[in-house]
């Protein structure tokens, strides 16, 4: 996969326009829901930096107000951490409680809410391309989709290294003279530190698609998986690949003895029992879950979804 243009991130802001705030942090994130307040009667105050460049941004936010919202699936990494203040991101039932000083991986494909009250934030983002091809290079391997476990402990010595690392890519990439090929380094030796982070898997592809020449193949299966909560058509996977529709079908029909469509219906099947699994009680409805994953007939859904899974999905939901 090429590399793609950077292109330079600096930003500084400060304000007392709780608007102005609410918008500049939304910025990164098109699906971004957010509510800026202030609290306690005290004058609101809000200072925001990026620096670094497309493929990795470092950025920082203080905050004197509270700040909450919701994030739908992205097309980001994004490490964040606390210096001060409370906050917490809640993914179907699952809490977590950001602790000062500790890195903490959000988030990617799935919905989330959080809240944060008079804090001081530090986060870096990574653009997903760029750190799925560090990964790949690593592994020796077309690059795709990576699933990080999120709910494992860093050991010491990856957190040490995570830091050390963080503090020589910010002392870099803050001199406004960085040129673009430094620049691109710090990006790739961050990227590295994340992938020590976290234990993590790429997408779960037949041995064959890990081939560098099936690499097209592989590009389309993994724009299925990172667009299937989108009106997605086999033109549009297709046009991603850079394959024709007939050399599309047919490499999925030898690959998953598939159609395409079908292939990704399959892949909206998960992600439906994802969600239905991970739902608070009361949250959410079987019918609300299949129309949100593109499933308009709820008895046809419940057929398949049985045949998939071995249960209908009102019994996912309850369990």
């Amino acid at each position: 996969m090429r590399a793609l243009e950077n292109t330079p991130v600096r930003l500084e802001l400060t304000s007392s326009d709780l608007t102005t705030a609410r918008e500049t942090l939304e910025g990164p994130f098109a699906s971004g829901r957010f509510d800026a307040r202030p609290v306690r009667d005290r004058p609101f105050s809000f200072r925001h930096a990026a620096v670094g460049d497309t493929a990795m941004t470092l950025r920082e936010t203080r905050f004197a107000g509270h700040l909450g919202g919701g994030l739908a699936p992205h097309d980001e990494y994004v490490v964040a951490w606390m210096q001060s203040g409370t906050g917490s991101f809640t993914e179907g039932r699952d809490e977590t409680e950001f602790t000062s000083g500790t890195p903490v991986l959000l988030p990617l494909e799935t919905d989330y809410s959080f809240a944060f009250d008079d804090f001081v934030q530090k986060c870096v983002h990574f653009r997903t391309t760029d750190l799925e091809r560090v990964a790949a290079e690593r592994e020796g391997a077309a690059p795709g989709r990576l699933h990080f476990d999120r709910r494992a402990t860093p050991t010491p010595a990856a957190i040490r290294a995570w830091w050390n690392t963080l503090a020589l890519v910010s002392r870099t990439v803050t001199d406004p003279e960085v040129s673009p090929l430094l620049a691109s380094e710090m990006s790739r030796l961050a990227a590295v530190a994340l992938l020590q982070l976290y234990p993590y898997r790429s997408a779960d592809l037949p041995p064959q698609l890990q081939a560098p020449r099936n690499a097209r193949m592989r590009t389309a299966v993994e724009y299925v998986h990172a667009h299937a909560h989108l009106p997605i058509t086999s033109t549009d996977i297709a046009k991603a690949a850079d394959l024709s529709l007939r050399a599309l079908q047919e490499g999925f029909q030898r690959t998953f003895d598939l159609a395409p469509t079908a292939y990704l219906r399959q892949v909206r099947l998960d992600r439906a029992h994802d969600e239905l699994r991970s739902a608070a009680p009361g949250a959410t409805s079987v019918a609300t879950v299949a129309r949100t994953w593109g499933f308009a007939h709820l008895g046809r859904f419940s057929a398949s979804y049985m045949e998939r899974f071995g249960e209908y999905p009102r019994e996912t939901l309850a369990s």
